[in-house]
C-alpha cells in the first residue's frame, strides 16, 4: 500500500510526540497519583460502606480486593487510587456513572 491514510498520519504524529516527550523535548500533560495507605483506603471504604461487601455492592471493587489494600497485603494500580480518590470526594459521582452505564 502507497496510499497514507489519515489514521496512518495521526500514529506517526502520535509516536514522534512521544518520542520528544521521552528525549525531554517537549512536556505533555501528566498527573502524578500518590501511593494511598492502608489507612486512607479504610477510612475511604469506611466513610461509605459498614464492610468490604457493602462497599462491593455500591462500587463493584471485589470485597476480597478491598481487604487485601486495607490490609496492606495489595497495593491498589493508579486506576484504582484514582477510583478510590473519586469515591473518597464524591462517592455519588461514581454510582451516577455506573447507573448510567
Amino acid at each position: 500500500m502507497t496510499k497514507r491514510t489519515s489514521v496512518g498520519l495521526d500514529i506517526e504524529a502520535g509516536l514522534r510526540e512521544a518520542i520528544a516527550h521521552r528525549k525531554g523535548e517537549i512536556a505533555l500533560a501528566s498527573r502524578h497519583v500518590d501511593p494511598m495507605s492502608p489507612e486512607r483506603i479504610k477510612a475511604i471504604r469506611k466513610s461509605v460502606a459498614r464492610s468490604p461487601k457493602e462497599f462491593e455492592a455500591r462500587f463493584g471493587i471485589p470485597a476480597r480486593t478491598v481487604e487485601g489494600w486495607e490490609q496492606d497485603r495489595r497495593k491498589p494500580d493508579p486506576a484504582a487510587r484514582v477510583l478510590l480518590a473519586v469515591i473518597e470526594k464524591d462517592p455519588g459521582a461514581v454510582e451516577r456513572a455506573l447507573d448510567a452505564a
